[in-house]
Protein backbone atom coordinates (compact mmCIF):
# COMPACT_ATOMS: atom_id res chain seq x y z
CA UNK A 1 0.00 0.00 0.00
CA UNK A 2 0.85 3.35 -0.77
CA UNK A 3 0.55 6.96 0.16
CA UNK A 4 0.26 8.28 -3.44
CA UNK A 5 -2.60 5.61 -3.64
CA UNK A 6 -4.37 6.65 -1.08
CA UNK A 7 -4.63 10.10 -2.02
CA UNK A 8 -5.55 8.95 -5.54
CA UNK A 9 -8.81 7.46 -3.67
CA UNK A 10 -9.77 9.95 -1.24
CA UNK A 11 -9.12 12.69 -4.24
CA UNK A 12 -11.38 10.62 -6.56
CA UNK A 13 -13.96 9.11 -3.61
CA UNK A 14 -13.26 5.52 -4.80
CA UNK A 15 -15.18 4.39 -2.01
CA UNK A 16 -19.06 3.69 -0.46
CA UNK A 17 -19.59 7.32 0.97
CA UNK A 18 -22.39 5.39 3.04
CA UNK A 19 -19.78 3.87 4.71
CA UNK A 20 -17.85 6.47 5.91
CA UNK A 21 -17.17 6.30 9.59
CA UNK A 22 -14.14 7.79 11.98
CA UNK A 23 -12.75 4.87 13.68
CA UNK A 24 -14.15 5.79 16.75
CA UNK A 25 -18.04 5.20 14.90
CA UNK A 26 -19.07 8.79 13.54
CA UNK A 27 -20.55 9.13 10.38
CA UNK A 28 -18.42 11.49 8.17
CA UNK A 29 -20.08 13.31 5.11
CA UNK A 30 -17.70 14.49 2.06
CA UNK A 31 -19.03 18.64 1.22
CA UNK A 32 -15.60 18.96 -0.61
CA UNK A 33 -12.78 16.96 -0.35
CA UNK A 34 -9.89 19.28 -0.45
CA UNK A 35 -7.60 20.97 -3.12
CA UNK A 36 -4.86 18.25 -3.61
CA UNK A 37 -1.45 20.01 -2.43
CA UNK A 38 2.03 18.38 -4.35
CA UNK A 39 4.13 20.74 -2.26
CA UNK A 40 5.11 20.77 1.74
CA UNK A 41 2.45 20.76 4.14
CA UNK A 42 -1.18 19.05 4.55
CA UNK A 43 -2.16 16.49 1.26
CA UNK A 44 -5.76 18.36 0.67
CA UNK A 45 -6.43 22.01 1.59
CA UNK A 46 -9.46 23.66 2.36
CA UNK A 47 -11.91 20.50 2.72
CA UNK A 48 -15.44 20.62 3.88
CA UNK A 49 -16.42 17.68 6.29
CA UNK A 50 -19.57 17.34 8.21
CA UNK A 51 -18.26 14.84 11.19
CA UNK A 52 -21.60 13.68 12.90
CA UNK A 53 -23.62 16.63 13.17
CA UNK A 54 -21.03 18.93 12.77
CA UNK A 55 -19.22 20.79 9.78
CA UNK A 56 -15.77 21.15 9.60
CA UNK A 57 -13.25 23.09 7.56
CA UNK A 58 -10.06 22.38 7.44
CA UNK A 59 -6.85 20.23 5.73
CA UNK A 60 -6.93 16.32 5.36
CA UNK A 61 -3.72 14.59 5.46
CA UNK A 62 -3.25 11.12 4.05
CA UNK A 63 -0.89 8.20 5.56
CA UNK A 64 -0.58 4.40 5.29
CA UNK A 65 -0.18 4.13 9.20
CA UNK A 66 -2.10 6.64 11.62
CA UNK A 67 1.73 6.54 13.64
CA UNK A 68 3.66 8.57 10.76
CA UNK A 69 1.79 11.30 11.82
CA UNK A 70 4.64 11.04 14.65
CA UNK A 71 7.23 9.79 12.39
CA UNK A 72 6.91 12.75 10.04
CA UNK A 73 6.58 15.05 13.17
CA UNK A 74 3.71 16.60 11.78
CA UNK A 75 2.84 16.98 16.08
CA UNK A 76 5.80 19.79 15.99
CA UNK A 77 4.78 21.47 12.56
CA UNK A 78 2.52 24.29 12.65
CA UNK A 79 0.92 23.45 8.75
CA UNK A 80 -0.54 20.81 10.41
CA UNK A 81 -2.79 22.62 13.30
CA UNK A 82 -5.98 23.22 10.95
CA UNK A 83 -5.80 19.06 9.83
CA UNK A 84 -9.61 17.69 10.68
CA UNK A 85 -9.32 14.33 9.53
CA UNK A 86 -6.77 11.86 8.96
CA UNK A 87 -7.07 9.70 6.16
CA UNK A 88 -5.07 6.25 6.69
CA UNK A 89 -5.09 2.55 5.54
CA UNK A 90 -4.33 1.46 8.98
CA UNK A 91 -4.78 3.39 11.94
CA UNK A 92 -2.54 1.95 14.28
CA UNK A 93 -2.33 4.77 16.94
CA UNK A 94 -4.70 7.38 17.67
CA UNK A 95 -3.50 10.64 17.09
CA UNK A 96 -3.55 13.24 19.43
CA UNK A 97 -3.52 17.46 18.90
CA UNK A 98 -2.01 20.11 20.91
CA UNK A 99 -5.26 20.94 22.37
CA UNK A 100 -5.25 17.79 23.98
CA UNK A 101 -8.47 16.38 21.25
CA UNK A 102 -7.87 13.10 19.14
CA UNK A 103 -8.03 14.00 15.20
CA UNK A 104 -10.63 11.78 13.68
CA UNK A 105 -9.51 9.16 11.89
CA UNK A 106 -11.29 7.59 8.54
CA UNK A 107 -9.37 3.91 8.09
CA UNK A 108 -9.41 2.78 4.40
CA UNK A 109 -8.81 -1.04 4.34
CA UNK A 110 -11.95 -2.37 4.34
CA UNK A 111 -14.04 0.22 2.24
CA UNK A 112 -11.32 0.13 -0.88
CA UNK A 113 -12.85 -2.27 -3.68
CA UNK A 114 -9.71 -4.31 -3.70
CA UNK A 115 -10.13 -4.58 -7.94
CA UNK A 116 -8.72 -0.66 -7.97
CA UNK A 117 -5.77 -1.05 -6.21
CA UNK A 118 -4.95 -4.47 -7.98
CA UNK A 119 -4.93 -2.48 -10.82
CA UNK A 120 -2.60 0.19 -9.59
CA UNK A 121 -0.45 -2.45 -8.42
CA UNK A 122 -0.19 -4.17 -11.83
CA UNK A 123 0.33 -0.63 -13.38
CA UNK A 124 2.59 0.58 -10.92
CA UNK A 125 4.67 -2.93 -11.23
CA UNK A 126 4.63 -3.27 -15.12
CA UNK A 127 7.85 -4.24 -16.71
CA UNK A 128 6.38 -2.29 -20.14
CA UNK A 129 7.81 0.97 -20.90
CA UNK A 130 4.26 1.49 -21.02
CA UNK A 131 2.43 0.48 -18.32
CA UNK A 132 -0.75 0.37 -19.93
CA UNK A 133 -0.26 -0.62 -23.64
CA UNK A 134 -2.25 -3.48 -23.67
CA UNK A 135 -5.21 -1.81 -22.48
CA UNK A 136 -4.83 1.23 -23.41
CA UNK A 137 -7.30 0.75 -26.78
CA UNK A 138 -10.36 0.24 -23.92
CA UNK A 139 -9.84 4.08 -22.92
CA UNK A 140 -12.51 6.14 -24.75
CA UNK A 141 -11.67 8.50 -27.91
CA UNK A 142 -12.77 11.70 -25.46
CA UNK A 143 -10.59 11.04 -22.58
CA UNK A 144 -7.66 10.01 -25.06
CA UNK A 145 -7.62 13.62 -27.02
CA UNK A 146 -8.98 16.13 -23.78
CA UNK A 147 -5.67 14.39 -22.07
CA UNK A 148 -3.16 14.85 -24.74
CA UNK A 149 -4.36 18.92 -25.16
CA UNK A 150 -3.70 18.84 -21.19
CA UNK A 151 -0.48 17.62 -22.02
CA UNK A 152 0.39 19.88 -24.41
CA UNK A 153 -0.26 22.60 -21.95
CA UNK A 154 1.88 21.09 -19.43
CA UNK A 155 4.83 20.82 -21.67
CA UNK A 156 4.72 24.08 -23.09
CA UNK A 157 3.98 25.45 -19.30
CA UNK A 158 7.51 24.04 -18.94
CA UNK A 159 9.07 25.02 -21.36
CA UNK A 160 8.13 28.73 -20.95
CA UNK A 161 9.73 28.30 -17.56
CA UNK A 162 12.96 28.46 -19.49
CA UNK A 163 11.71 31.06 -21.87
CA UNK A 164 10.51 33.39 -18.31
CA UNK A 165 13.89 32.69 -16.38
CA UNK A 166 15.60 34.02 -19.75
CA UNK A 167 13.22 36.85 -19.96
CA UNK A 168 14.50 38.07 -16.43
CA UNK A 169 18.05 37.26 -17.43
CA UNK A 170 17.71 39.58 -20.38
CA UNK A 171 16.14 42.60 -18.52
CA UNK A 172 12.90 41.86 -20.91
CA UNK A 173 14.69 42.26 -23.78
CA UNK A 174 12.35 40.17 -26.17
CA UNK A 175 15.50 40.17 -28.97
CA UNK A 176 18.09 38.94 -26.44
CA UNK A 177 15.99 36.25 -25.11
CA UNK A 178 14.96 35.01 -28.67
CA UNK A 179 18.89 34.58 -29.54
CA UNK A 180 19.66 32.71 -26.50
CA UNK A 181 16.91 30.19 -26.85
CA UNK A 182 17.38 29.63 -30.70
CA UNK A 183 21.33 29.64 -29.81
CA UNK A 184 20.61 27.23 -27.45
CA UNK A 185 19.04 24.79 -29.82
CA UNK A 186 21.48 24.90 -32.83
CA UNK A 187 23.63 22.58 -30.27
CA UNK A 188 20.77 20.25 -29.75
CA UNK A 189 21.14 17.79 -27.49
CA UNK A 190 24.87 17.60 -26.93
CA UNK A 191 26.03 21.02 -26.90
CA UNK A 192 22.95 23.01 -25.84
CA UNK A 193 24.72 24.07 -22.75
CA UNK A 194 27.87 25.30 -24.14
CA UNK A 195 25.55 26.84 -26.58
CA UNK A 196 23.47 28.37 -24.20
CA UNK A 197 27.09 29.56 -22.03
CA UNK A 198 28.07 30.99 -25.57
CA UNK A 199 24.83 33.88 -25.80
CA UNK A 200 25.84 34.61 -22.19
CA UNK A 201 29.64 35.57 -23.43
CA UNK A 202 28.46 36.96 -26.09
CA UNK A 203 25.45 38.95 -26.03
CA UNK A 204 23.29 39.37 -29.11
CA UNK A 205 23.43 43.39 -28.62
CA UNK A 206 27.10 42.83 -29.64
CA UNK A 207 26.44 40.85 -32.13
CA UNK A 208 23.80 42.89 -33.66
CA UNK A 209 26.14 46.13 -33.43
CA UNK A 210 28.39 44.21 -35.98
CA UNK A 211 26.03 41.91 -37.93
CA UNK A 212 26.36 44.13 -41.33
CA UNK A 213 30.82 42.26 -41.78
CA UNK A 214 30.15 39.09 -41.72
CA UNK A 215 33.65 38.54 -40.82
CA UNK A 216 32.94 40.40 -37.61
CA UNK A 217 30.10 38.41 -36.76
CA UNK A 218 31.98 34.88 -37.56
CA UNK A 219 34.78 36.13 -35.73
CA UNK A 220 32.60 36.76 -32.52
CA UNK A 221 30.93 33.63 -32.59
CA UNK A 222 33.74 31.50 -33.20
CA UNK A 223 36.19 33.73 -31.06
CA UNK A 224 34.14 33.77 -28.18
CA UNK A 225 33.54 29.88 -28.33
CA UNK A 226 36.58 29.26 -28.01
CA UNK A 227 37.91 28.13 -31.34
CA UNK A 228 40.14 30.74 -32.91
CA UNK A 229 42.56 30.02 -30.13
CA UNK A 230 45.90 28.50 -31.82
CA UNK A 231 47.80 28.73 -34.72
CA UNK A 232 46.47 28.52 -38.33
CA UNK A 233 47.79 28.11 -41.57
CA UNK A 234 44.64 28.98 -43.75
CA UNK A 235 44.44 32.55 -44.78
CA UNK A 236 40.49 33.27 -43.81
CA UNK A 237 40.82 31.83 -40.67
CA UNK A 238 44.17 33.76 -39.70
CA UNK A 239 41.76 36.60 -40.49
CA UNK A 240 39.26 35.55 -38.31
CA UNK A 241 41.78 35.32 -35.74
CA UNK A 242 42.79 38.29 -36.24
CA UNK A 243 39.65 40.36 -36.42
CA UNK A 244 38.40 38.94 -33.10
CA UNK A 245 41.88 39.92 -31.72
CA UNK A 246 41.02 42.96 -32.38
CA UNK A 247 37.18 43.17 -31.39
CA UNK A 248 38.04 41.00 -27.90
CA UNK A 249 40.08 43.78 -27.15
CA UNK A 250 37.82 46.53 -28.08
CA UNK A 251 34.93 45.03 -26.47
CA UNK A 252 36.58 43.82 -23.57
CA UNK A 253 35.02 40.10 -24.10
CA UNK A 254 36.42 36.92 -21.88
CA UNK A 255 36.06 33.69 -24.49
CA UNK A 256 34.94 30.00 -23.53
CA UNK A 257 37.17 27.28 -23.31
CA UNK A 258 37.16 24.97 -26.50
CA UNK A 259 37.00 22.01 -24.06
CA UNK A 260 33.15 22.48 -23.57
CA UNK A 261 32.30 21.47 -27.05
CA UNK A 262 31.62 18.42 -27.97
CA UNK A 263 32.30 16.66 -31.38
CA UNK A 264 32.65 12.91 -30.95
CA UNK A 265 29.15 10.69 -32.12
CA UNK A 266 28.44 14.27 -34.43
CA UNK A 267 28.10 13.99 -38.18
CA UNK A 268 30.10 16.83 -39.37
CA UNK A 269 27.51 18.96 -40.95
CA UNK A 270 25.81 19.24 -37.61
CA UNK A 271 29.80 20.34 -36.01
CA UNK A 272 29.46 23.05 -33.61
CA UNK A 273 31.96 25.42 -35.64
CA UNK A 274 29.00 24.48 -39.17
CA UNK A 275 26.08 25.75 -36.48
CA UNK A 276 27.93 28.59 -35.71
CA UNK A 277 29.05 29.57 -39.52
CA UNK A 278 25.01 29.39 -40.34
CA UNK A 279 23.95 31.20 -37.43
CA UNK A 280 26.62 33.71 -38.37
CA UNK A 281 24.94 34.18 -41.90
CA UNK A 282 21.63 34.32 -40.17
CA UNK A 283 22.39 37.05 -38.00
CA UNK A 284 24.42 39.00 -41.33
CA UNK A 285 21.45 38.60 -43.69
CA UNK A 286 18.43 38.96 -41.28
CA UNK A 287 17.59 41.89 -38.53
CA UNK A 288 15.45 41.54 -35.91
CA UNK A 289 14.82 37.80 -35.80
CA UNK A 290 12.27 37.85 -33.23
CA UNK A 291 10.39 40.35 -34.55
CA UNK A 292 10.04 38.27 -38.04
CA UNK A 293 9.54 34.99 -36.02
CA UNK A 294 6.55 36.75 -34.13
CA UNK A 295 5.30 38.47 -37.63
CA UNK A 296 5.41 35.01 -39.70
CA UNK A 297 2.31 33.92 -41.06
CA UNK A 298 3.03 30.11 -41.78
CA UNK A 299 6.23 27.56 -40.99
CA UNK A 300 7.81 28.19 -44.71
CA UNK A 301 8.15 31.66 -43.10
CA UNK A 302 10.04 30.37 -40.40
CA UNK A 303 11.94 28.04 -42.60
CA UNK A 304 13.30 30.92 -45.30
CA UNK A 305 14.39 32.96 -42.12
CA UNK A 306 16.92 30.21 -40.98
CA UNK A 307 17.78 28.81 -44.14
CA UNK A 308 20.85 30.90 -44.69
CA UNK A 309 23.91 29.42 -46.66
CA UNK A 310 27.37 29.90 -44.75
CA UNK A 311 30.00 32.19 -45.95
CA UNK A 312 32.04 30.37 -48.93
CA UNK A 313 34.91 29.15 -46.52
CA UNK A 314 32.47 27.47 -44.70
CA UNK A 315 31.08 25.47 -47.64
CA UNK A 316 34.54 23.39 -47.71
CA UNK A 317 35.75 23.24 -44.11
CA UNK A 318 33.98 21.69 -41.22
CA UNK A 319 36.92 23.57 -38.90
CA UNK A 320 39.12 25.89 -39.31
CA UNK A 321 41.87 24.61 -41.37
CA UNK A 322 39.90 21.23 -41.55
CA UNK A 323 38.51 20.66 -45.25
CA UNK A 324 35.02 19.12 -45.14
CA UNK A 325 34.04 15.99 -47.01
CA UNK A 326 31.15 17.58 -49.32
CA UNK A 327 30.01 20.88 -49.33
CA UNK A 328 28.22 22.52 -46.78
CA UNK A 329 24.99 24.27 -46.59
CA UNK A 330 22.40 25.87 -44.41
CA UNK A 331 20.56 24.52 -41.76
CA UNK A 332 18.46 21.40 -42.89
CA UNK A 333 14.74 22.02 -42.76
CA UNK A 334 14.08 19.15 -40.07
CA UNK A 335 16.84 21.23 -37.54
CA UNK A 336 14.71 23.92 -38.55
CA UNK A 337 11.43 22.40 -37.24
CA UNK A 338 12.69 21.25 -34.48
CA UNK A 339 13.73 24.61 -33.37
CA UNK A 340 10.10 25.81 -34.08
CA UNK A 341 9.10 23.29 -31.64
CA UNK A 342 11.67 23.54 -28.83
CA UNK A 343 12.33 27.55 -29.12
CA UNK A 344 9.46 29.34 -31.15
CA UNK A 345 7.10 27.91 -30.05
CA UNK A 346 7.25 28.28 -26.74
CA UNK A 347 8.89 32.43 -27.04
CA UNK A 348 5.60 33.00 -29.13
CA UNK A 349 3.16 31.57 -26.66
CA UNK A 350 4.91 33.74 -23.63
CA UNK A 351 4.66 36.30 -26.38
CA UNK A 352 0.90 36.68 -26.56
CA UNK A 353 0.29 36.16 -22.61
CA UNK A 354 2.59 38.76 -22.20
CA UNK A 355 1.50 41.42 -24.50
CA UNK A 356 -2.08 40.03 -24.38
CA UNK A 357 -2.06 39.43 -28.36
CA UNK A 358 -4.09 36.11 -28.16
CA UNK A 359 -3.55 35.70 -31.58
CA UNK A 360 0.09 34.93 -31.47
CA UNK A 361 -0.45 32.58 -28.55
CA UNK A 362 -3.20 31.12 -31.20
CA UNK A 363 -0.39 31.00 -33.40
CA UNK A 364 2.08 28.82 -31.74
CA UNK A 365 -0.49 26.52 -31.60
CA UNK A 366 -1.65 26.44 -35.12
CA UNK A 367 1.87 26.10 -35.74
CA UNK A 368 2.57 22.75 -33.81
CA UNK A 369 -0.40 21.30 -35.89
CA UNK A 370 0.79 22.69 -38.98
CA UNK A 371 4.35 20.35 -38.25
CA UNK A 372 4.80 16.68 -38.90
CA UNK A 373 4.92 14.89 -35.78
CA UNK A 374 9.11 14.29 -34.18
CA UNK A 375 10.29 11.13 -35.78
CA UNK A 376 11.98 9.36 -32.50
CA UNK A 377 11.99 5.95 -30.89
CA UNK A 378 9.68 7.52 -28.25
CA UNK A 379 6.89 8.04 -30.89
CA UNK A 380 7.47 5.23 -32.93
CA UNK A 381 6.49 2.91 -29.71
CA UNK A 382 3.26 5.01 -29.41
CA UNK A 383 2.73 4.39 -32.91
CA UNK A 384 3.44 0.23 -32.64
CA UNK A 385 0.76 0.55 -29.80
CA UNK A 386 -1.43 1.76 -32.37
CA UNK A 387 -1.41 5.29 -30.70
CA UNK A 388 0.02 7.53 -33.60
CA UNK A 389 0.61 11.32 -33.67
CA UNK A 390 -0.79 13.17 -36.39
CA UNK A 391 1.48 16.53 -36.05
CA UNK A 392 3.46 17.72 -33.53
CA UNK A 393 1.29 18.73 -31.51
CA UNK A 394 -0.26 15.40 -30.51
CA UNK A 395 3.69 14.24 -30.58
CA UNK A 396 4.51 17.08 -28.27
CA UNK A 397 1.39 15.24 -25.91
CA UNK A 398 3.26 11.88 -26.42
CA UNK A 399 6.59 12.94 -25.50
CA UNK A 400 4.83 14.57 -22.19
CA UNK A 401 2.99 12.04 -21.47
CA UNK A 402 5.96 9.29 -21.62
CA UNK A 403 8.12 11.28 -19.62
CA UNK A 404 6.22 12.65 -17.09
CA UNK A 405 4.04 10.05 -16.53
CA UNK A 406 4.37 6.16 -18.15
CA UNK A 407 8.66 6.76 -17.60
CA UNK A 408 7.22 7.91 -13.68
CA UNK A 409 4.75 5.53 -13.38
CA UNK A 410 2.15 8.31 -11.98
CA UNK A 411 -0.86 6.50 -13.41
CA UNK A 412 -2.83 7.59 -10.81
CA UNK A 413 -1.99 11.58 -12.13
CA UNK A 414 -3.11 10.34 -15.59
CA UNK A 415 -6.69 10.50 -17.11
CA UNK A 416 -5.66 7.14 -19.06
CA UNK A 417 -4.38 5.18 -15.92
CA UNK A 418 -7.66 6.81 -13.63
CA UNK A 419 -10.18 5.68 -16.59
CA UNK A 420 -8.45 1.93 -16.81
CA UNK A 421 -8.61 1.54 -13.22
CA UNK A 422 -11.91 2.14 -13.07
CA UNK A 423 -13.07 -0.10 -15.89
CA UNK A 424 -15.92 -2.78 -14.52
Amino acid sequence: MTEEFLQYIWKHALFDRSLLKTTDGKPIEIVHSGLHNSDAGPDFFNAQLRIDDTLWAGNVEVHTKSSEWLKHKHHEDAAYKNVILHVVWENDIDITLLGGSVLPALELKNIITPDIYWKYEELKNSSKRIPCESEIHKVTTLTLYSWLDRLVAERLERKTKLVSSNLDKSIHDWEETFYRLILRTFGNPINSEAFEHLAEVLPFRVINKHRADILQVEALLLGQAGFLNEKFKDEYAIRLQKEYEYLRHKLNLSPMSKAEWKFMRIRPPQFPTIRLAQFAAIVNKEGHLFRKAMDAKAIDDIVKLFSMEPSDYWHTHIQPDKLAARKVGAVGKSTIEIMIINAIVPIMFVYGRHTGKEEITEKSLELLHSLKPEDNTFIKKWTSISIPAADAYESQALLQLRKEYCDRRRCVNCAIGHQLMNVK
